[in-house]
Formats: structure tokens, C-alpha cells, sequence
């Protein structure tokens, strides 16, 4: 691998340090990983199919977080998925961090229908050909969907055992598509958090909880502030970062 990398660390409450190898520019975990892995609840040894892992941000701190639990990151660009494997060695989680690396359109020949307790993503937030197009291809590749659209991240539910959760992070602007496409394919929403950027703006995140075969009924949950109107962080994402 010839491109610039950096190493960085990543705290979770619950969960401690991660250390992440990642590239310079480009694909690089951002807030919306961090919240995703907190939003998630893990239950007694969990198996977890991760796609779309990148470096394997959310994985790690699942694993350091739950420590019975069993992660399956699933990447499709061969970098990131050469830096997700370095990153679990790195942080010593080889025996419950067990990278797929397949292309999620093709994931049925690497593992079994049926196989995970939960699924944890974090799809690309824009239509293919909709707003500005990043020239860094791994970047390009996790904001817009290109060749696997969100139907297709949703598909995966068939690799859910009967009630297994599908966890995500997404944008409010297509909160309607995203329950249309998830109920069509018996995915029920049961937890749903807006993330607020600060009290007087609108959402800029949703992060959902989807459970596979349940009935109707959801709970909205209190709303996530990230910043103060001072700019600061506040108390709540002080302790979702460790501080």
C-alpha cells in the first residue's frame, strides 16, 4: 500500500481505545461511526456482520465493547479491507474480529443465510448522481451508493436469523424511503434517534434500530445534541467519547 496513512486512536464509553490505521484523505471514520457503535446494544455472544467496514472502526469498538460477541466486517475495497485487517491485529482482536471480504452484492458465498444476531451499517447517504462527487474513490464510494444502492445494503436482512436487529446511521432527508424500503422487506423500526449538530438546528442524522420480523410500534427516542450553542461538546457526547 503506497498511500499516506495516519494512526490514530478512538475512545467509546464502555468500550476504551481503539488504535486505527487510515488513509491521509480519502476514507477516514467520522462522528457517525462513533455514534453508531454507542447506539448499538449487543446482547449475550452476538455474531455481527459489519459491511461496508472501511478500516474497521465500528467492529473494534464493538468487540472491545462486547467482549463475547463475534464481528464479521465485510469490505469490498481492497486497501481499506488490507488496513481493516491490519487494525484488528493492531488492536489484538483476531479471534473475535473475523473479516468477510467479499463485495456485500456477493456475500452469500462467503457466509451463511440466517447466521448473524445483528447487522451494523453505515450506507452511503446519497443517490447515485446526486449532489457533489468526490474525485477520492474510497471517499466517492462510501457517501454515494453507486453499484450497491440502498435496496440492496437492506437485502442483507436475509442474512438475520428470525427477530435479529439491522442497526444504521443514515440522513433524516430520506427517512421516509429508508422505513418504506425496510418494512417491504419485513425489517419493523423499533428504535429511532435523531442526532441534532446543536439544540437550535435540525437533524442531520437518524440513527435506527430495525428488528426482522416484528410487529408495528416504535420508540422515539430523545434527541442527541452533539455540540452546545458555544460550540462545545456536550455533556452526553463527552461521555459517548470516554471524556
Amino acid at each position: 500500500m503506497t498511500t499516506l496513512l495516519t494512526h490514530d486512536s478512538i475512545s467509546l464509553r464502555g468500550a476504551g481505545t481503539v488504535t486505527i490505521t487510515q488513509p491521509a484523505k480519502g476514507h477516514r471514520f467520522t462522528l457517525d461511526s462513533v455514534l453508531l457503535a454507542d447506539f448499538c446494544r449487543i446482547k449475550h455472544r452476538d455474531r455481527i456482520l459489519e459491511p461496508g467496514a472501511g478500516t474497521g472502526i465500528i467492529s473494534l469498538l464493538l468487540a472491545k465493547k462486547f467482549p463475547l460477541s463475534e464481528l464479521c466486517p465485510l469490505e469490498v475495497q481492497p486497501d481499506l479491507e488490507e488496513l481493516c485487517r491490519r487494525n484488528i491485529m493492531d488492536n489484538e482482536l483476531q479471534d473475535r474480529v473475523i473479516p468477510v471480504g467479499r463485495d456485500l452484492r456477493y456475500v452469500e458465498r462467503s457466509v451463511q443465510r440466517g447466521s448473524f444476531d445483528m447487522i451494523v451499517a453505515n450506507p452511503p447517504f446519497a443517490k447515485a448522481g446526486s449532489g457533489k462527487v468526490c474525485p477520492l474513490t474510497a471517499r466517492r464510494t462510501a457517501r454515494h451508493e453507486g453499484e450497491a444502492p440502498l435496496e440492496q445494503w437492506l437485502d442483507l436482512q436475509k442474512m438475520l436469523k428470525n427477530r435479529g436487529r439491522y442497526c444504521l446511521i443514515f440522513t433524516p432527508h430520506r427517512l421516509e424511503e429508508l422505513i418504506t424500503l425496510m418494512k417491504s422487506r419485513k425489517l419493523g423500526p423499533k428504535r429511532i434517534r435523531f442526532v441534532h449538530p446543536r439544540p437550535d438546528k435540525p437533524a442531520s442524522l437518524v440513527l435506527m434500530e430495525a428488528v426482522k420480523g416484528a410487529g408495528p410500534g416504535s420508540a422515539i427516542l430523545p434527541p442527541l445534541f452533539v455540540h452546545e450553542k458555544n460550540g462545545g461538546y456536550t455533556n452526553e457526547m463527552k461521555e459517548i467519547y470516554g471524556l
